[in-house]
């Protein structure tokens, strides 16, 4: 069973937690990334994009991939590294005051972060 993340965990933490082979990449209505990862302890964790544009654009090219790293830049910028040396690159769109969130991310135990609009961050249990 996937270890329990604490709810007190920053959004930094959450993102630096996130390790495992991507075993769904899809896209979604209206283009939104879907990416389904699974941890070494089995626990699945999801992440889309909403307001933001990715490279490479092909969701086919990161499935099978196995995240190493996750870097965090300004503006909500998301760089996912893959073992073999690939990327992904998540780049928050402008944005307007009632725009969706950027980007979310579900993990294990339970907990839901969502980045943007702007540079706003939300951090919850999600039962």
């Amino acid at each position: 069973m996937s270890k329990e993340l604490p709810l007190g965990s920053s959004p930094l933490s959450l993102l630096q937690a996130l390790r495992g082979e991507v075993i769904s990449a899809q896209l979604a209505y209206p283009e939104i990334l879907h990416m389904e990862v699974k941890d070494s302890e089995g626990g699945i964790w999801r992440f889309a994009t909403q307001d933001a544009d990715w490279l490479p654009e092909d969701p086919a090219e990161i499935s099978g991939r196995v995240i190493e790293d996750v870097h965090l830049y300004s503006q909500g910028q998301l760089q996912f590294d893959f073992t073999d040396g690939s990327k992904l690159d998540v780049i928050p769109a402008a944005f307007e005051i009632d725009d969706p969130p950027h980007w979310q991310l579900f993990a294990p135990g339970h907990i839901f972060l969502s980045f943007g609009p702007g540079s706003r961050w939300h951090i919850n249990s999600s039962h």
